[in-house]
């Protein structure tokens, strides 16, 4: 049995790490999570303070990131068990890819990193700029401490989704 994959798709907001997560998965035919989705999904009585939150300060409350990274991490783990492949869409940071890469290891699962960018300046403007909240000032703050991880395969996504997917592909088989 082949080992599974785990595909950390990392950018900054606006910049097409959904379309390129989405698409990938179908491609391959790997689950897809995200760290938004697990947030997403935590609801509560902190659900409306939170929205509020995030528009005031431009970033999340910090248990509400830390319980979002838990729960994505929790369901990555049981599909590797499972021995299923993986794609995991995530805003870059250090610590969420240092333990999604440990996770891997502990269940023997082959780790690819990709970083999705948008070279386009004006197109990001016009992604954020359909969003609810702040994504502008939240992008302002996020690029000021953002780390590229060095070794991530770098697809722009001016190119159209089926490019991004099917260069994504080839790096994935190792191809590249």
């Amino acid at each position: 049995m082949r080992r599974p994959l785990l595909i950390l798709i990392s950018g900054l907001p606006g910049t097409g790490k959904t379309t390129l997560a989405t698409g990938l998965g179908q491609r391959i035919g790997a689950v897809v999570l995200s760290r938004d989705q697990a947030r997403q999904e935590i609801g509560g009585p902190l659900v409306v303070l939170d929205r509020g939150f995030t528009r005031l300060f431009g970033r999340y409350r910090r248990g509400l990131q830390e319980e979002g990274n838990c729960r994505l991490e929790e369901a990555v783990a049981k599909e590797l068990v499972a021995g299923r492949s993986v794609v995991v869409e995530v805003v870059a940071d250090r610590l969420i890819r240092q333990r999604l890469h440990e996770l891997a290891a502990q269940h023997g699962a082959r780790v690819r990193a990709v970083e999705v960018t948008c070279s386009d300046p004006a197109e990001l403007v016009r992604r954020l700029s359909g969003r609810p909240g702040g994504w502008n000032r939240i992008l302002a703050r996020m690029s000021e401490s953002y780390e590229p991880s060095p070794t991530a395969l770098v697809v722009d996504s001016t190119l159209t989704p089926s490019e991004m997917v099917e260069q994504t592909v080839t790096f994935v088989r190792g191809e590249t």
